[in-house]
C-alpha cells in the first residue's frame, strides 16, 4: 500500500483553530506537511500551531480573514515567506445561521455567503498563481450534505454551500492544464460548529436510531484522512466530490439522464407532463465533468453522435 507522505509541502487550513480545522492540520502536518493554521480567532490558531510543533512538526499561525480578498492575499503570502511555497490548500473554514427562509437576516445571508462561499473562492484566487507557475497543486473545497442533499432550516447554508460545489467543478476544468486539483468534501462531524447552531427541526427528523448508532463514530478523526488524501500528490482525480464521515467514504455527484427527445420547435409543456417518467428515469444517466461532457452526452441521447 503507498504511504501518504508530504515530505515538507506547504498547505494552507483555513478555520482551523478548532474542529475540523484544527483535525485536518494535525493530521497533514503529521504526514510531513508545513502547515499555515489560519484562524480569525488568533489564539485559537496559535494553540494549535504549539501542538504541531510539540509533536515534532512544522507550522505557522494566520489571522487573517479568508473571508476578503487583502486577508486572502496575506494569507498566501504568509505560506510563501515562512516556507518558501504553497501545495495544497484546505478551503475549511465555515459559520452557520441557521433558521427557517423567512427568519433569516439579509445580513445573516451576505454573512453566510462570505465566509462559506467568498471565503473559498478569493483563497483559491490568492493561490492560483503559484500553484499555476510551479504546474502543481491541491485543493479541497468544503461542501456540505445540507448544501447539496438539503436540511431544513439552511436555506442560506445550503445556498453558499451548493455554490462552493459549483466552484470547485469550475475550478477544476481551470486547473486541469496546469496540473491543478480541485475537489469537494462534505464532512460530517460533531463540531462545535454544529453543537452551537441547531437546525430547527432536525431533532424530530433525525432517527434515534441514527443518533444512537453514529454517536461514537461522528468524530473529526474519521473525516481528516481524506483531506490528507485529496491534498497529497497521490490524489489525481479532480472536479469531484467525496462524503467522509463515521469511517465512511464515499462519491457524491450530480448526473443528468437520458431523458425525452422531441421536435424542438414543436415542444409542449404538455409533453413534459406526459413524459415525466422517461425524463426522470435515472437508467443510463451520465456524470458529465464539464458543459462540454454534457453536450457530447445530449448528443448522444438524441443519436446525433
Amino acid at each position: 500500500m503507498e504511504k501518504i507522505e508530504f515530505g515538507g509541502e506547504v498547505a494552507i487550513v483555513t478555520g482551523a483553530g478548532q474542529g475540523l480545522g484544527r483535525a485536518h492540520s494535525l493530521e497533514l502536518a503529521r504526514r510531513g506537511a508545513r502547515v499555515v493554521v489560519n484562524d480569525l480567532a488568533g489564539e485559537r490558531a496559535d494553540a494549535v500551531v504549539e501542538e504541531i510543533r510539540m509533536a515534532g512538526g512544522e507550522a505557522v499561525a494566520s489571522h487573517d480573514s479568508a473571508a476578503s480578498a487583502a486577508g486572502a492575499q496575506a494569507l498566501v503570502a504568509t505560506a510563501l515567506e515562512s516556507f518558501g511555497g504553497l501545495h495544497a490548500v484546505v478551503n475549511n473554514a465555515g459559520i452557520m445561521r441557521n433558521g427557517m427562509i423567512e427568519e433569516v437576516s439579509p445580513e445573516d445571508l451576505e454573512a453566510i455567503l462570505a465566509v462559506n462561499l467568498m471565503g473559498p473562492y478569493l483563497v483559491c484566487q490568492a493561490a492560483w498563481p503559484t500553484l499555476r507557475e510551479q504546474g502543481y497543486g491541491r485543493i479541497v473545497n468544503t461542501c456540505s450534505s445540507g448544501g447539496l442533499f438539503a436540511m431544513q432550516g439552511e436555506a442560506n447554508y445550503a445556498a453558499a454551500k451548493a455554490g462552493t460545489y459549483g466552484l470547485t467543478k469550475a475550478l477544476a476544468s481551470e486547473g486541469a492544464p496546469h496540473g491543478i486539483v480541485v475537489n469537494a468534501l462534505l464532512p460530517m462531524a460533531t463540531t462545535t460548529l454544529a453543537v452551537a447552531d441547531p437546525v430547527p427541526g432536525h431533532a424530530e427528523r433525525y432517527p434515534e436510531w441514527a443518533r444512537v448508532s453514529f454517536a461514537d463514530r461522528r468524530t473529526t478523526a474519521a473525516v481528516s484522512p481524506f483531506v490528507a488524501f485529496l491534498g497529497s500528490r497521490a490524489c489525481e482525480v479532480s472536479g469531484e466530490a467525496f462524503f467522509a464521515g463515521f469511517g465512511r467514504f464515499a462519491r457524491v455527484f450530480v448526473g443528468e439522464t437520458v431523458g425525452w427527445v422531441g421536435d424542438s420547435d414543436a415542444v409542449t409543456a404538455e409533453d413534459a407532463l406526459t413524459n415525466l417518467d422517461r425524463i426522470r428515469d435515472p437508467d443510463g444517466y451520465a456524470i458529465p465533468a464539464d458543459i462540454y461532457e454534457q453536450i457530447e452526452h445530449i448528443a448522444r441521447s438524441m443519436g446525433d453522435a
